[in-house]
């Protein structure tokens, strides 16, 4: 059939357009004079609702409760610790927390070589050849952590009847205690995959040769579903088809943030002389990661997951980062220093989980009291578009929600003044940005946001950034 000159002239018009669409631009630098903010006297009404995730000890001061009770999930020790109780949780008003979860050691449990052990571990420690996955050791476990109070058995989860067991001693604490749920360390029992875990293997093989030993830790989390368990396990997406399926969420550790010891001798207030400090790693995929796509791999990889398993009921991931805190100066002209809340790295860490729409915590060893932010109870509401953008004018990303947006940004040396256009800003509001504490108005589908990077205390590189934008 042939086509005319016209119809060709037609289709030449349409890919034009088509490639023009494809290729606008959804943000450009702007100069510092384009900017404006404002401030506003009467109080605004952001939306605010329970936080998800945070952990917290049942015998935490009234500051820590209070910050615990703002929070749907809350895991609060071990589900064994005999000092926990259901009237201790009840009196701390935690049992009105709509999780208040445990954790659990999934492979394996201690036996202790001095002292009382529970009749539990007493059954398994006394039948152990039929229990246990190294009845005569290696202790690997207890070794490599210097634990002279302890040996460390293996489930053997292929024997019916220890499975079983586990389950009911599991749901025996929980009620004891007042758990509603429980979080699994080791959860995707891939430890047993590990070189010097070899001999544990090789006794699982001989043992059961019909199926591998991730039948069994599946097994293990379909009976705890089967009974409605709220369950949370730790990394269990590296075995995902066994696990996924069976459980409510799934954590990750560290894949967006995490802390580091460096060696420094500053004078710090109320500790005195140190010879080194925690400090904030932002890069903690790889020993040689220098930019933010390395996460976002594992980020994408996961949200692969969640889309695959959906359909069991698992519904997401929860991101926990690790943050150092932020070291000041006392004097300018002396070596005190105190630390204070890292709120680069928490807002960090929380943008970038929700380019994700994932669930996200950050947790301040050295003070768990400077982790707290008001950021975790902000109401994105629904996440718009199938996932984040990359922005065109700088090495970053965004994601857009019903209520506002999240933006993360690669480490730049110089402020800047992002001009950012979509579909999904909320045409003729305004913005709350909720780092900066300043109000911004959206204009025709467009919005400047001013981008200032911090640089460390110690070394004064500068650091990427994340940003929280909310409409009222």
């Amino acid at each position: 059939m042939k086509i005319s000159l016209l119809h060709v002239s037609f289709l030449l018009l349409f890919f034009s357009l088509f490639c023009r669409a494809e290729t606008i631009e959804n943000s450009i630098l702007a100069k510092k004079n384009s900017f404006s903010s404002f401030t506003i006297k009467d109080d605004v009404n952001i939306t605010k609702k329970k936080g998800e995730y945070t952990l917290a000890s049942p015998f935490g001061d009234k500051s820590e409760m209070k910050w615990a009770k703002k929070f749907n999930i809350v895991e609060l020790g071990n589900v064994e610790n005999q000092d926990v109780s259901y009237e201790l949780l009840s009196k701390k008003g935690l049992l009105h927390v709509a999780h208040p979860i445990a954790y659990d050691w999934m492979p394996a449990f201690y036996y202790y070589t001095e002292g009382k052990n529970r009749e539990f571990v007493d059954w398994l420690y006394k039948n152990r050849h039929m229990t246990t996955l190294n009845p005569q050791g290696p202790f690997l476990h207890c070794k490599e952590n210097h634990y002279d109070w302890c040996q460390d058995y293996y489930y053997n989860l292929a024997n019916k009847e220890v499975l079983q067991k586990r389950v009911d001693d599991l749901l025996k604490n929980m009620k004891l205690r007042g758990f509603r749920g429980l979080f699994f360390d080791w959860a995707s029992g891939s430890y047993i995959e590990e070189e010097v875990y070899k001999p544990i293997l090789q006794i699982f093989n001989k043992i059961q040769t019909q199926k591998n030993y991730f039948d069994f830790v599946s097994q293990f989390y379909q009976k705890l579903n089967a009974l409605n368990i709220f369950v949370i396990t730790n990394q269990g997406f590296r075995k995902a088809k066994y696990i996924l399926p069976f459980v409510s969420y799934d954590m990750t550790e560290s894949y967006i943030t995490t802390d580091v010891r460096k060696k420094i001798k500053i004078q710090v207030e109320k500790k005195g002389w140190v010879d080194s400090v925690m400090v904030t790693n932002y890069y903690p995929i790889y020993e040689d990661s220098k930019n933010l796509k390395d996460s976002l791999k594992f980020i994408d990889l996961l949200s692969s997951y969640k889309k695959k398993y959906k359909k069991y009921g698992f519904k997401n991931f929860i991101y926990l980062n690790y943050l150092a805190p932020e070291y000041e100066k006392v004097y300018e002209s002396s070596s005190l220093y105190r630390m204070k809340k890292p709120k680069n790295g928490i807002y960090f860490s929380y943008a970038m989980a929700k380019l994700a729409d994932s669930m996200v915590y950050a947790e301040v060893s050295e003070n768990r009291k400077l982790e707290r932010d008001e950021v975790y109870f902000y109401d994105l509401g629904k996440a718009l578009g199938k996932k984040y953008e990359k922005l065109d004018a700088i090495d970053g990303y965004i994601r857009f929600y019903k209520k506002g947006f999240v933006l993360v940004s690669q480490a730049y040396s110089t402020e800047l003044y992002l001009k950012i256009k979509s579909k999904y800003l909320k045409k003729n509001t305004k913005i709350y940005d909720t780092y900066n504490e300043n109000y911004l108005k959206v204009g025709k589908e467009s919005v400047t946001v001013p981008l200032k990077y911090q640089q460390e205390t110690f070394g004064q590189k500068y650091l990427p950034l994340g940003r929280v934008y909310l409409y009222f």
